[in-house]
């Protein structure tokens, strides 16, 4: 029993590559196999290597120059570059060879593509909806549903797909409102790194004060004062503009924080350097002393990062799920995090963190100054954060997947 792992880029190395690595792990330790299935645009033929054990096949999809002109035709009306590409030589792929199930990354493209591949050659299609695909914030230039061609085509990927597994409720809830059937969306979240978790034999208040000793140390910080860390790529949509602007309000409650925005640059269309305009509205604030502007980090100190924080702030405008609320949770961190952040049911439920509402700084602030000023609540959620974490290991949701997939993997599906 084989599942083909269909992905825009994998490198078991990379961090956001590092969650399915550990899925396709836990599942061959149940004995169902896992191949992957990647596009590459510098190769002229298909090629299959193999990582961790892990057979991975890529797909050439800029090969000719026919290919390429028909790319970018294909690019102008859904901004993706390698539709047509992806498209022919995954039909080329899956019409030699035999998969139990195909579990697919994305409705757009990659579910596009493999929804393009007659029934009668393609395995049970298993579609995930990370966000993404589904989303359309153009005010903030993200998600591809924000392209009139792609939100056309997402029906038809909903109808073909035998299973579409969302990363949250709200993102369950976006899907059915775009076109899918309710009683074939479930919303089984991401999983968090095995290395996200605390180091066994080390208590987690000593991993902590060692953690905070090391942040501290390495960028001059004031031991005595807060620190606020937010840990994302730096993208309009993620808010990080509400979290500078969160630190007047905080300022004004009597909260001094010191706010470490770590992750790597992005540049869009409508905000040009999201970096360089995180620090103009800093100067403009007058807050530039209190941030600090860290840049990207190796996945293995992010845990030393959120460890050493009060609190974890992820004010994103929109965002299907956030690994990172857990990881801060894993490591006794409470986070503040948006009503329109997906992980948010989860934190609400867990009753592990504060909820505010997006696209406010003064919501953010006062959440910072409740929380830093309140010992007794920041304890409670501090304490209730490891158990919420322990709900989304690799093998949870490995298991969680499997169960949904299994009517289709026993060749029962309708």
């Amino acid at each position: 029993m084989t599942i083909l792992y269909f992905i825009p880029r994998y490198d078991p190395a990379l961090m956001g590559n590092r969650i399915h690595a550990e899925v396709i792990a836990a599942w061959r330790e149940r004995g169902v196999d896992s191949e992957v299935i990647t596009l590459a645009a510098g190769i002229s033929r298909l090629t299959s290597t193999t990582l961790e054990g892990i057979v991975v096949h890529s797909l050439p999809v800029s090969s000719t120059i026919a290919l390429k002109a028909a790319n970018r035709a294909m690019a102008l009306p859904t901004s993706y570059p390698y539709l047509a590409g992806a498209a022919l030589h995954y039909r080329r792929f899956i019409a030699a060879r035999r998969y139990d199930l195909v579990h697919v990354e994305t409705a757009f493209p990659l579910g596009l593509v493999a929804a393009l591949v007659p029934r009668s050659i393609h395995p049970p299609l298993a579609v995930t909806l990370p966000g993404a695909d589904i989303m359309s914030e153009p005010a903030f230039d993200y998600g591809y549903a924000r392209f009139a061609a792609v939100r056309a085509l997402l029906p038809f990927v909903f109808r073909r797909a035998d299973v579409l597994r969302a990363d949250s409720p709200q993102i369950r809830s976006l899907a059915v409102r775009l076109g899918a059937t309710p009683a074939k969306v479930t919303a089984i979240p991401y999983n968090i790194t095995a290395d996200s978790y605390p180091p066994a034999g080390m208590s987690l208040d000593a991993f902590r004060r060692a953690s905070r000793q090391e942040i501290v140390a390495r960028h001059g910080l004031d031991p005595a004062r807060p620190i606020v860390v937010s840990l994302n790529r730096l993208h309009p949509f993620k808010g990080i503009e509400y979290l500078v602007e969160a630190i007047p309000h905080a300022q004004a409650s009597g909260i001094d924080p010191q706010v470490l925005i770590i992750g790597p640059n992005r540049s869009t269309k409508r905000f040009g350097d999201y970096g360089a305009y995180l620090a103009r509205r800093a100067e403009a604030l007058g807050v530039a002393t209190t941030i600090t502007l860290v840049g990207g980090i190796p996945h293995e100190v992010a845990m030393t990062y959120l460890a050493a924080a009060d609190v974890a702030a992820v004010p994103s405008v929109a965002e299907s799920f956030s690994r990172v609320v857990v990881e801060a949770a894993a490591v006794g961190t409470p986070p503040i995090v948006t009503r329109t952040t997906g992980v948010s049911d989860y934190v609400a439920e867990a009753g592990c963190g504060l909820v505010v509402e997006p696209e406010s700084g003064q919501a953010i602030g006062l959440a910072l100054a409740r929380l830093l000023r309140e010992p007794s609540l920041w304890q409670a959620f501090a304490q209730r954060g490891p158990a919420l974490a322990k709900r989304f290991t690799s093998q949870t949701i490995a298991g969680e997947l499997l169960r949904l997939y299994a009517p289709w993997l026993r060749g029962m599906g309708n």
